[in-house]
């Protein structure tokens, strides 16, 4: 579709026809999403509104962009979100997911009390994996009811700060010592009913699923005996890391589900026995322990590996893949070199670039992924930093995904600074990105020779709000399991570029 319209006004200076085509800039980037509210397909524009002043004539012209899956091996996860298991999914292939972590040790730690006849009586190692908050439900995806084997290896290098998601365990870890492994099901069906969903009074749930594995006895020891030989070692983190460098945790056996959990609810708890009197003076023992856990003051290493993914870098004419965690994501190309030749984009002000991405049904059977919360689109050449420096969407070269109704209602305002809080629409089966003209202009000016190829990433976003306005406050790789194809038919390719030129009426 092209079409082009003029509009007849008074002659001004020049400076007036700067500050009016500023206005007319503004004014462009609104209407884009109010008359793009017409097309449900990929990409959308519309025109824009007019100051009195010159001639100003207003374009639309339609290009073709192209869509291809490519492979992410690793992502950037600095985070104290963890993931342990393995599934399988007949369109997404393989994942496993399992993490080391180091323990946090307070400076100067010492054990309460003195243990009967300097003895410690067991080494336990918990995973807790809470309920939901939002939901009440098990954090937990695949079936539940499969059992899963647990084993946990001694770290014995020295972990560094690398938060990429490929790093190789055996490295750091000593596989042919595990300190021990335990089987258990997410959902702990040895646990009754009434048990598992029981409530305080403030409607709190009473029962934390963990998973339980028994350490050998002389590492409990080992800690007890340095507090008291050796309490140097308990001085600083730094100290007690060489003396302990950290576990390993890994599934060894079964599949079919993953659990999701945080750092600080792995703990090494070492328990003891104290001699004491009781009111008639009589000994007799009590029972204590020391725990310690991960922390985010500690270091974190998550791995994701994943399998059984060669047919989704296929090309497909219908769609693409988005995955998470790591796999697979999509990447445009959009085709600015023929933009800015066709435009000339030194006489023309480019006002509008809407952008809107479809994916195809979920499959239809019970552990089929759903798509991720939102979407993020930015450069190729700067997904590294952008995550590694923590940013968030700036609507100049990068856009997070809002909910959209084709019907021109947007779920809540969008102003530049707020989106929705929730990152598409269900029931259009949308990603919307509003209008992403800042993005070309930007490529155009710095790079005219080269296309502009971006990535779509599946991505969490956290948030607050304001008078009703919704505020990013960060952004973070998807890690819990997601995915969808998109749609690349030819329709939903094409994409349309409003702008517009001011011109001396004679």
């Amino acid at each position: 579709m092209n079409f082009m319209i003029r509009y007849s006004i008074p002659n001004k200076s020049k400076k007036m026809m700067t500050s009016l085509k500023k206005l007319m800039a503004a004014c462009g980037l609104l209407t884009g999403f109010v008359l793009g509210s017409c097309d449900d397909n990929l990409t959308s524009v519309g025109t824009s509104i007019q100051p009195p002043g010159d001639l100003i004539t207003v374009y639309t012209d339609t290009f073709m962009m192209t869509a291809s899956t490519v492979k992410m091996d690793s992502i950037f996860a600095k985070t104290t979100e963890c993931m342990l298991g393995e599934m399988y999914d007949p369109v997404y292939g393989t994942i496993k997911a399992d993490f080391m972590c180091q323990f946090y040790c307070e400076e100067g730690f010492e054990f309460m009390e003195t243990p009967h006849e300097g003895k410690v009586d067991s080494v336990e190692l918990f995973i807790m994996y809470p309920f939901s908050q939002l939901t009440g439900g098990l954090v937990a995806f695949g079936d539940t009811t499969l059992p899963v084997q647990v084993s946990a290896f001694p770290v014995v290098s020295p972990l560094s700060r690398n938060f990429y998601t490929n790093d190789d365990p055996e490295t750091y870890c000593d596989m042919e010592r595990p300190l021990g492994s335990v089987t258990y099901t997410p959902y702990n069906m040895s646990v009754s009913d009434s048990a598992w969903n029981a409530t305080d009074s403030y409607g709190n749930r009473t029962y934390t699923p963990h998973i339980r594995m028994k350490l050998p006895l002389e590492l409990g020891q080992k800690f007890y005996d340095e507090t008291i030989n050796n309490p140097s070692t308990f001085a600083s983190q730094s100290n007690f890391n060489a003396f302990f460098p950290g576990i390993y945790i890994t599934s060894t056996f079964g599949s079919g589900n993953l659990i999701s959990t945080q750092g600080e609810n792995v703990i090494l708890r070492i328990s003891y026995s104290v001699m004491k009197q009781d009111t008639l003076g009589r000994d007799s023992l009590a029972y204590r322990h020391e725990e310690l856990r991960s922390a985010k003051d500690v270091v974190q290493i998550n791995r994701f590996k994943g399998g059984n993914i060669d047919h989704l870098l296929e090309d497909n004419p219908t769609h693409t893949y988005i995955k998470a965690p790591v796999g697979v994501c999509t990447k445009l190309v959009i085709p600015t070199t023929k933009i800015s030749g066709e435009m000339d984009v030194q006489d023309r002000f480019i006002n509008g670039f809407t952008l809107n991405l479809r994916y195809l049904p979920a499959d239809e059977w019970v552990f089929a992924y759903s798509p991720p919360s939102h979407l993020l689109i930015l450069p190729e050449d700067s997904v590294k930093t952008f995550f590694e420096n923590g940013n968030t969407e700036n609507y100049a070269t990068s856009f997070v995904s809002f909910m959209y109704d084709v019907s021109g209602t947007y779920s809540t305002s969008y102003t530049s600074s707020s989106t929705t809080a929730y990152g598409f629409n269900p029931t259009t089966r949308i990603y919307s990105f509003g209008n992403i003209s800042n993005l070309l202009k930007a490529h155009i000016k710095n790079s005219p020779e080269k296309d502009l190829n971006v990535l779509v990433l599946p991505v969490n976003r956290a948030y607050t709000s304001s008078n009703s306005t919704i505020y990013t406050t960060g952004i973070a790789h998807t890690l819990t399991p997601a995915g969808f194809k998109m749609r690349k038919d030819e329709d939903f390719m094409k994409i349309l570029v409003l702008s517009s030129k001011f011109e001396d009426k004679e």
